[in-house]
């Protein structure tokens, strides 16, 4: 082929539009492969992503109710992992009754309380579980109720005798002594009666005294017959000072049943079914 057109130098037209041509083939060819591999590339990548939820997605937590919030309540399934759940005005409540549990009844909001087992239908939204329903058994509910009804009995004489006690100024624990009972009794022992006595006794020789009378159970039992065990054992031995023992009734603090000793452990512990009484006195009148 002519390299040039006649008077005309360089290389023929032709060639240079030939060479163009194999330039921009090789581009077109290239690129449709770059954009393969980088989809390959971004779909590996989406791949090796964990699952995660979506708003609206749905499951269900069952567990025990441990914590309530305002609007959130916090539940602990069967493997100690806890849940965070945030009730809505869309929240239904039902309470499984009957035998089989296979019948419900409306509840209202004001029935989840702490130690209730629940079973709860939730919503993703975001990064919080809102409850759509949530059910619990009868059952359940009434032995929660009575724990519940334990506790806050206990909290609240515990409070109103360490007012009590901190009420007494300086007051100091000369001497004390342990009254045991034997399991689900307030009958006070031979050994009890005898020791009460001579506490007594030693109270009519100190000058100004107060005796402090606490009553305790095991961890046997529900906690609100463990309360009522505990206010007889203490009122038993508050009777025996005063009536039998000889003691002043002015001087003998009212009896204060305390529920579950704190060193009562689990089961059955007789060094936790007892009564502790306390003679005390006020430093700033017995001086040193």
């Amino acid at each position: 082929m002519p390299s040039g057109l006649p008077g005309q130098s360089g290389p023929h037209p032709l060639c240079c539009w030939a060479s163009q041509f194999e330039r921009y083939r090789a581009m077109t060819t290239e690129k449709p492969r770059k954009h393969l591999l980088l989809t390959a590339v971004f779909l590996a990548c989406l791949a090796s992503l964990p699952a995660l939820g979506a708003d609206g997605d749905t499951s269900t937590f069952e567990g025990l109710i441990t914590r309530i919030s305002g609007d959130t309540i916090t539940i602990k399934d069967s493997n100690n992992v806890e849940h965070a759940i945030t009730l809505t005005p869309e929240t239904t409540y039902k309470k499984r009754v009957g035998l089989a549990a296979v019948r419900f009844e409306r509840a209202e909001r004001t029935a989840l309380i702490p130690g209730l087992p629940i079973i709860a239908d939730v919503v993703e939204q975001g990064d919080a579980f809102n409850a759509t329903g949530i059910s619990f058994k009868s059952e359940q509910q009434r032995t929660a109720q009575q724990v519940q009804a334990g506790v806050e009995e206990t909290s609240m004489r515990t409070a109103e005798n360490t007012e009590r006690i901190e009420n007494f100024g300086t007051y100091e624990a000369l001497a004390t002594t342990e009254v045991l009972f034997d399991s689900g009794s307030a009958a006070i022992s031979d050994k009890g009666k005898a020791d009460l006595s001579a506490i007594a006794e030693k109270s009519k020789q100190t000058k100004d005294y107060r005796v402090v009378v606490q009553g305790f159970t095991d961890s046997t039992g529900d906690a609100a017959a463990n309360q009522r065990l505990s206010d007889r054992r203490a009122q038993a031995v508050t009777t025996y000072l005063q009536q039998q023992a000889g003691l002043s009734p002015g001087r003998v603090m009212e009896g204060d049943g305390m529920g579950v000793a704190a060193d009562a452990g689990s089961g059955s512990n007789a060094g936790a079914r007892k009564v502790v009484v306390r003679l005390v006195v006020d430093k700033g009148v017995q001086g040193d």
